[in-house]
């Protein structure tokens, strides 16, 4: 099914939109933060959606959420989805603001609708299609690209586990355990080799909120980056991932994207001390994974843990980056620099830069 219900255009024609950084679709000149949606294209999220989705034990029944996560995975048009995703994203999605300089690169703020954020079900939809799309389609190629700021190379994947089940879909407390000793012990090869794991364990000491502390890990295909955690002194862990996991460890949860904002919305998923993502929000809305397209897909991914952490919370982060290097293979990855990584982080003030391949930075939440 294919609904196009708007046309994209370039913004390099409007001086206006071209200034304030935004797409323009003719269909009565939506723009982001400003944008005037059909009724019929609006999200729709009912009371009784959200309560189905919690109990005391802030569990989701799977049962429901694997039906809902299979009608949402319906073939999405991202001429239906982009302008409702810019409606609710507002200047978070504006990739022209300015920020000011800090110890890495600029930080940025910017003003998030956390209700509407999670409230917006195109964000978590999957593309619905048997083989990811192989090229950016031609009308999003100015907000993948940031005008033109990023560049763009080929590396495409197809590997779909939104609404499956994950690369390592089963994690015992054995498994978990033995890797926790692992990497007290420096030798836990991870998904990247022991030199990653071990810079990644570096960052952690320097995100002080992670001892005695409630984390949430976003994008795990194994869980070598929980054992981390648990070993810097976590007392709990909640893993975010496209595929479905099942964990007998006491201390570790795993809930797919649905579940996550079902929780959010309905008050029972809580708040936490900590988050951790390594090599994880770089893929989201490239569709590799199953997921729509969203060029934005990685700056909401980051805004909505910043939604869900305590005050003074903490981000560590690992991802490919070179100052001076911005780029997108896609449909693989993304490469950060001084132009994407500020809009990644906004509202995050920087507090450590590591190393690692995919180097790791810490961040602490800041007030808007």
């Amino acid at each position: 099914m294919v609904i196009t219900i708007y046309r994209l255009y370039s913004t390099k024609n409007s001086s206006e939109s071209e200034s304030q950084g935004y797409i323009v679709l003719n269909k009565n000149q939506v723009q982001a933060g400003s944008l005037n949606i059909p009724e019929t294209s609006k999200t729709q999220i009912s009371n009784s959606d959200t309560k189905q989705f919690g109990n005391k034990q802030n569990s989701v029944s799977e049962k429901n959420a694997d039906t809902l996560t299979s009608q949402q995975n319906q073939p999405l048009d991202f001429h239906e989805s982009i302008p409702v995703i810019l409606r609710d994203c507002g200047q978070l999605c504006n990739t022209s603001r300015h920020g000011l300089p800090g110890p890495y690169f600029d930080q940025i703020k910017a003003p998030i609708d956390c209700t509407a954020l999670f409230k917006n079900d195109y964000i978590d939809r999957g593309h619905g299609l048997k083989v990811a799309p192989r090229r950016i389609p031609k009308e999003l190629l100015d907000a993948y690209t940031m005008n033109g700021r990023v560049r763009v190379s080929n590396l495409y994947f197809n590997q779909q586990y939104l609404g499956k089940k994950a690369e390592t879909s089963f994690w015992s407390k054995e498994m978990i355990d033995l890797w926790v000793g692992r990497a007290k012990n420096g030798t836990l090869q991870g998904t990247y080799y022991a030199d990653e794991t071990n810079a990644l364990r570096d960052g952690l000491r320097h995100a002080s909120s992670i001892k005695d502390g409630r984390v949430l890990v976003i994008g795990s295909e194994n869980p070598w980056v929980e054992a981390c955690a648990l070993e810097a002194g976590a007392r709990e862990v909640v893993t975010l991932e496209y595929g479905r996991i099942t964990s007998t460890h006491p201390k570790v949860k795993t809930l797919v994207p649905y579940e996550f904002r079902m929780m959010y919305l309905n008050g029972t998923l809580g708040t936490f001390d900590a988050i951790v993502t390594f090599s994880s929000v770089e893929h989201s809305g490239l569709g590799r994974y199953g997921d729509g397209l969203n060029p934005w897909g990685d700056i909401i991914a980051v805004a909505r843990a910043w939604c869900v952490t305590k005050p003074k919370g903490s981000l560590t982060i690992g991802v490919m980056y070179n100052y001076n290097t911005d780029m997108l293979r896609y449909n693989a990855d993304r490469w950060y620099g001084k132009v994407r990584y500020p809009y990644l982080t906004t509202n995050w003030k920087q507090v450590y830069k590591g190393r690692g391949i995919q180097k790791v930075h810490v961040f602490e939440k800041d007030d808007i």
